[in-house]
């Protein structure tokens, strides 16, 4: 394992992703305060954007696998061939859903499910016409981004995509200043934002990947079967992943009769979980080619290590925004959202963000599945579990008063479930290592949050959180004593010696 490369590629992505919660978050409570209950609308327009990637997926995600395989086998007429069948294969189903996208924002306003007010309904519209086009030029120049995946060198594309989030906030923060404030200029400034990112990712490929040619004579549609045939099951984890994660949005704006009002928090809610989340996701990209390079090599004990590590600095990272959501979740809502219930906000939190519990030890072995091609089962576990979370929410809904508490406390159960039956044990077979090697690692992950959790409880006692200032004081305090602690409980001497090599990489950077 290249521990420079992983560091410097973490440093970068984690850049990347701070710029962009940053923003996220600064945004949420100006668009309410200026638009009261229509930030809901946002995350709809985007949840509708990732059941269009449900279809999507089914071409793109096997596509990095096969790509980065095969140039490392140099086998590099192969892999321009999967290459340009993708790309091309991306081109054909933007213009499929280009049809439905505008009928979409074209009607929306007779669209009861949607239940948009007749006095944002224009705002709205322009809102996802903005996202839809941000999704069609995403899935078309989608394959570009391969290239530093193949190579090794995402600190290449999340710096750019750092540069992409900053031209992101500097367009918002000036259109926010100099007209009145509206939701399609959030969606402007995201495709703007693509569209600089995707720029670059075509940049990045002519120079890290000269040896693969984009040409119409490269497409195969044997290729493009056979990236779908594999990922037509990923497809169906992404479905269940919606039914899980995302169906919970439309379904409170629809059978909720409070008007928006149970939308937006769950949406406000959600937020926090979904950056945690989101940061989990970054850090196992890291992980991801070295993963997929290691499996191109036949090197089976490099890559149960690679795995075991990345565990491990999963919960390095991750335990800690958890547990402080845990213990501090209510301070921060009652200063961030100062409008709104405090004590729901967190309890809606706390539900979402509890299948992480586990899922934060294990998250990598999702990518087993690809690399081994092994995706059938987890795919139909993945999608049982959104329909039970689905029929649980609605079985909930009519027989108790739990309200829109339903949706994440069913989507928790069920993913908790999957996470400590399933997911573990299936990926220690694909492997053929044994069945309970990964269970440690779950509970690792636990000791870790409950530490932390025990420290920031305590710490309250003693100096509670009523201002921001305080807030960042005690972040600034506990933060790296929770850094230290696991440092020294959850880290092995090699885990130890990537994360120094980080923190080394940090501070040449900033001198």
């Amino acid at each position: 394992m290249d521990k420079k490369r992983l560091a410097v590629n973490m440093a970068a992505q984690l850049l990347a992703f701070a710029v962009n919660m940053g923003i996220s978050f600064l945004l949420a409570p100006i668009i309410e305060a200026k638009m009261e209950n229509t930030y809901g609308f946002v995350t709809l327009a985007n949840q509708f954007v990732l059941y269009a990637q449900i279809v999507v997926s089914a071409l793109n995600t096997m596509a990095s696998r096969f790509i980065t395989i095969h140039i490392h086998r140099g086998e590099d007429q192969t892999a321009s061939e999967y290459f340009s069948s993708v790309f091309f294969g991306n081109v054909m189903m933007a213009g499929i859903f280009l049809l439905p996208a505008l009928v979409i924002v074209i009607f929306m306003g007779s669209m009861p499910f949607l239940n948009v007010p007749a006095d944002v309904l224009h705002d709205v519209q322009l809102l996802w016409a903005f996202v839809f086009a941000n999704f069609f030029l995403s899935i078309i120049t989608s394959v570009y981004g391969i290239s530093t995946y193949a190579t090794n060198r995402l600190d290449l594309t999340s710096i750019r995509t750092m540069y992409g989030d900053i031209i992101r906030i500097v367009f918002l923060f000036g259109t926010f200043l100099i007209f009145k404030p509206t939701l399609w200029f959030i969606g402007a400034a995201s495709l703007l934002s693509t569209a600089y990112t995707a720029f670059w990712n075509r940049r990045f490929t002519r120079q890290l990947l000269p040896q693969v040619q984009m040409k119409t004579s490269n497409f195969r549609w044997k290729k493009v079967w056979e990236l779908v045939s594999l990922g037509a099951w990923n497809s169906l984890t992404r479905l269940g992943q919606q039914l899980l994660d995302g169906v919970d949005i439309l379904l409170s704006g629809a059978l909720i009769l409070d008007g928006n009002a149970s939308m937006t928090m769950l949406s406000l809610a959600k937020m926090v979980p979904t950056a945690i989340s989101s940061l989990m996701g970054t850090v196992v990209g890291v992980f991801n080619p070295q993963i997929t390079i290691a499996y191109a090599e036949d090197n089976t004990e490099n890559l149960v290590k690679i795995i075991k590590s990345c565990n491990r600095i999963l919960i390095f990272i991750m335990s800690i925004p958890i547990a402080f959501l845990t213990a501090y979740g209510r301070d921060f809502y009652a200063m961030w959202q100062p409008t709104k219930d405090a004590d729901m906000l967190q309890r809606l939190s706390l539900l979402a963000v509890g299948v992480l519990y586990v899922s934060m030890s294990i998250q990598v072995l999702y990518h087993v599945f690809i690399i081994t091609k092994k995706v059938k089962w987890n795919s139909l576990v993945i999608l049982g579990s959104g329909v039970l979370s689905s029929c649980l929410s609605l079985l909930l809904l009519k027989t108790t008063d739990l309200g829109v508490m339903v949706f994440p406390l069913s989507s928790m159960l069920t993913g908790l479930l999957r996470n400590l039956i399933f997911t573990p044990i299936y990926a220690a077979k694909c492997l053929k290592i044994r069945w309970n090697r990964f269970y440690g690692d779950i509970l690792l992950g636990w000791i870790s949050i409950g530490s932390i959790v025990i420290l920031g409880n305590l710490s309250r006692t003693v100096f509670p959180v009523d201002s921001w200032i305080k807030l960042i004081l005690t972040g600034v305090v506990m933060g790296p004593l929770a850094l230290a602690l696991n440092f020294l409980i959850i880290l092995r001497k090699e885990e130890r010696e990537m994360v120094i090599s980080l923190v080394k990489s940090r501070l040449k950077g900033a001198k």
